[in-house]
């Protein structure tokens, strides 16, 4: 797929041994001279050279070389050339998702997330591009047992996943041709669907002896590849300034991306894995990944006031009972969440206690939730009581699954073989990676519009009015951004405050809490409690929202702290 080129890279460079060459020729020197047309093994020439730390060489480095695609190596130029594992491709993508550089045999060194998008124009002009890291919470990083999937050959793929990590279903995108399940690979866990089972195992004309000899296997996928370490999912980038569906599947040593709307023999392509990698090693400053890095497992979890919960960490996904005590008898209840970035968001649970002043068994869905500390608070909207309820979500047991329904109309090309291929564990090596230029890809057909993003506090159900305040909690001194959405295009609203000692206040300058939403149904202020109110007393605040003309209304709660 495209990529931001590296502006700090120079002339293409030779390559810096024969025995590159003789690998890059056999797959892509055909398709630079234009007599096939398919895309790139390596890219349409050899990038930068470099004698890179590594403790397994005998002296101490090994001679690498970058490619768009990937990055060769030779570990040991003592051993026999006409050996096919004399050139090594090293594990990148294991390594950027994990972030971490593999120094030696058993050895790496930590460096910082690869913030850098799998596929397409790359975060500067598309910002919701899923990243390396996006995969981190679903990759099979810690073992053979670590995010396995089912077995689903015959299914479609469904799955999708955006930039934060977060996991969704879209049924529609299971209709493209390709999107079948066409093998299972045993050594992690993980389904591979047809256009790229077909794409691993082509035939054509290859490069032998200094003559083109057609019907030939095009690569070892095991070689070139590894095996596949997540399932794939779609996803919506840009490519070339237009959005596209992709699908996007991650192996140790490369990606594979799938774009239904492209020519034919480009729809599948490797991507710009080498010129990652490079930029990730030796590039400039990347942007702060938004997914939550630091194991759940990890995080300490509060106890919870008056609530117990079913599970205090679990995967996400899984939903979460939560029961509550230390209400007044009937009394109405509003609830809001607060992520582990300390957003607070309206929760959608407006309850209303039992004669006992008790809720029973509140289930949380926490599907597309982003991984860390969570909370939950529950308001009582008489006695100003609070149970808070906190758990901590892990990454999923195994990788997101499609449903297992099938969509009523697929096309010929996605039909999975009759004898369905299971892929089992073999030898592999390892190795890092970076980059060169831009690999030219053509135009795609026709044009498609950027489909909405994923809101920073997922809310169920996922349209409707939804608050957001951000931070959730600081002092009085700090800045508060107060956001809604969900309201009807230029809709008079009424917006109020509720400090701890139960009294209503409006925003200095208001008219009393009176505004009125954009054009898209959506509203923000950002605000500074001290300046903004009469006074501004510690303790949990409500924001109060309410739509003149819909009559939608919601709460949501922060806190000022000392």
């Amino acid at each position: 797929m495209l990529g931001p080129m590296i502006s700090s890279l120079a002339a293409p460079p030779d390559f810096a041994d024969k025995a590159f060459k003789q690998v890059w020729e056999r797959t892509d020197a055909p398709v630079l001279a234009g007599q096939v047309q398919r895309s790139w093994y390596w890219g349409p020439g050899p990038g930068q050279a470099r004698n890179e730390p590594y403790s397994g060489a005998k002296s101490g480095a090994r001679l690498v070389q970058y490619f768009d695609k990937a990055r060769m190596e030779i570990n040991n130029p003592a051993v026999d050339r006409s050996s096919p594992w004399f050139v090594t491709t090293g594990l990148l993508v294991a390594e950027m998702v994990l972030g971490k550089q593999q120094v030696g045999d058993a050895e790496f060194r930590r460096l910082r997330p690869a913030e850098i998008a799998v596929a397409g124009d790359g975060l500067s002009v598309d910002p919701d591009a899923p990243t390396y890291t996006s995969f981190y919470p679903v990759a099979s990083l810690a073992g053979p047992d670590s995010n396995r999937a089912p077995k689903l050959t015959g299914k479609t793929v469904m799955a999708t996943l955006d930039r934060a990590g977060q996991v969704g279903t879209n049924e529609a995108l299971g209709l493209y041709p390709g999107a079948k399940l066409a093998a299972y690979s045993d050594l992690f866990g993980h389904n591979i669907p047809q256009a790229m089972w077909s794409f691993l195992n082509a035939k054509g004309a290859v490069l032998q002896g200094g003559s083109l000899v057609d019907g030939q296997p095009l690569a070892d996928w095991v070689f070139v590849m590894g095996y596949p370490i997540t399932e794939p999912y779609w996803a919506r980038v840009k490519i070339e300034g237009v959005y596209h569906d992709v699908l996007i599947q991650l192996d140790q040593r490369r990606t594979l991306v799938y774009v239904p709307s492209f020519i034919e023999g480009w729809q599948v392509q490797m991507g710009n894995v080498g010129l990652h990698y490079y930029r990730w090693l030796y590039g400039g400053s990347l942007p702060v990944p938004l997914v939550n890095l630091t194991p759940a497992a990890q995080v300490a979890v509060p106890p919870s006031v008056d609530a117990e919960v079913s599970e205090s960490s679990a995967p996400t996904g899984t939903p979460i009972d939560i029961s509550l005590t230390g209400f007044r008898p009937g009394e109405d209840i509003v609830s809001w969440f607060t992520a582990p970035d300390a957003t607070a968001g309206a929760a959608p649970y407006n309850l209303k206690a039992g004669p006992d002043g008790k809720v029973e068994r509140v289930s949380v869905q926490t599907k597309g939730f982003v991984l860390g500390l969570w909370a939950i608070t529950f308001h009582g909207k008489g006695s100003n009581h609070e149970s808070i309820a906190y758990f901590a979500l892990t990454p999923p047991a195994s990788t997101s699954t499609p449903r297992a329904s099938t969509p009523t109309a697929t096309a010929g090309k996605g039909s999975a073989p009759s004898a369905t291929p299971t892929i089992g564990a073999v030898a592999t090596r390892t190795t890092p990676t970076s980059t060169r230029t831009k690999t030219p890809t053509p135009r795609p057909r026709g044009s498609v519009t950027p489909s909405p993003t994923v809101p920073i506090v997922p809310t169920e159900p996922p349209s409707g009015l939804q608050l957001a305040v951000r931070p959730g909690y600081g002092p009085p001194g700090a800045s508060f951004t107060f956001e809604a959405s969900g309201l009807a295009p230029n809709e008079p609203l009424h917006v109020s405050f509720t400090d701890p000692n139960g009294a209503v206040v409006y925003p200095a300058g208001s008219n009393n809490g009176v505004y009125t939403a954009d054009a898209q149904g959506r509203w923000n202020i950002t605000l500074v409690p001290a300046q903004a109110f009469p006074s501004a007393p510690i303790g949990t605040w409500l924001f109060k929202l309410k739509g003149d003309r819909t009559g939608v209304e919601g709460i949501v709660g922060f806190t000022l702290l000392d």
